[in-house]
């Protein structure tokens, strides 16, 4: 599994089905050699904890890496979960908005309608700035790169996948500027479930992409305004009387 693809030409599996059947039957299919390689990690932790330290402290070192082992298995599917199960990821990064950055004084909105650009899966307002955050989901073996200052997905131009977030933002900010007589900025995000996506994210055509348990550290460090608490309350009345709540809403209070 170590550096492997599930996915591979030869492989009968892959023939018929969609991808996340292809993904969930190989899955299983390497449970045994996923066990062996668990075993060999703490076997040779064991081993070596026996002939560095004593035989006490090279059990609890084998068995600490086959743990780490089982951890990071658990966490590479876990990261698929929104794309396995068909979804965009909107109930998930609703949970991290909730849990981790309202409490701290920001405003999150959650599935507004935007007139000529469908729905908004979150707006974002923040002492920092303004954003809206649409959510997608990737196959495990989707990358992200960036080549000439343009961003690839996968082996397509990735132009299509930032436009409409970037449109819904150009929107969100005439609207608001409109309704508050002055300049609002809003800056559009795009939350990448899935895919082989940078540690630190990418930044293409003015959108950001990242990951979502990025986002409660990554926000505030990437503002372009300042907003007193008074600001933001009177923005987010805004947005509320602009934005009507869409009919595909999953903001549950």
């Amino acid at each position: 599994m170590i550096g492997g693809s599930f996915y591979f030409r030869d492989n009968p599996a892959f023939t018929g089905g969609s991808p996340q059947a292809v993904y969930e039957e190989l899955w299983e299919r390497g449970r045994k050699q996923r066990l062996i390689q668990r075993c060999i990690v703490g076997g040779v932790l064991l081993v070596l904890g026996v002939k560095l330290f004593t035989p006490a402290w090279g059990l609890v070192i084998g068995l600490f890496g086959a743990g780490l082992d089982a951890a990071l298995q658990w966490w590479k599917r876990a990261a698929l979960s929104v794309w396995r199960k068909g979804q965009r990821g909107e109930r998930r990064t609703t949970k991290v908005l909730r849990y981790c950055l309202e409490w701290r004084g920001y405003r999150v909105l959650h599935g507004r309608s935007v007139p000529g650009n469908g729905n908004a899966d979150h707006l974002v307002i923040s002492p920092t700035g303004i954003w809206v955050l649409g959510n997608r989901a990737w196959d495990p073996e989707t990358q992200f790169a960036l080549y000439g200052g343009r961003l690839f997905v996968g082996k397509d131009q990735g132009a299509r996948t930032t436009a409409n977030i970037a449109r819904t933002a150009e929107t969100i900010a005439e609207l608001l500027s409109a309704r508050l007589k002055t300049e609002i900025k809003v800056a559009p995000l795009l939350v990448v479930h899935g895919g082989r996506l940078p540690w630190r994210g990418l930044t293409a055509d003015g959108v950001a992409l990242q990951r979502v348990h990025r986002l409660p550290a990554w926000l505030p460090r990437h503002g372009n305004a300042t907003y007193t608490e008074a600001e933001i309350n009177a923005i987010a009345q805004a947005a509320i009387h602009t934005l009507p709540i869409g009919d595909h809403s999953i903001a549950r209070r």
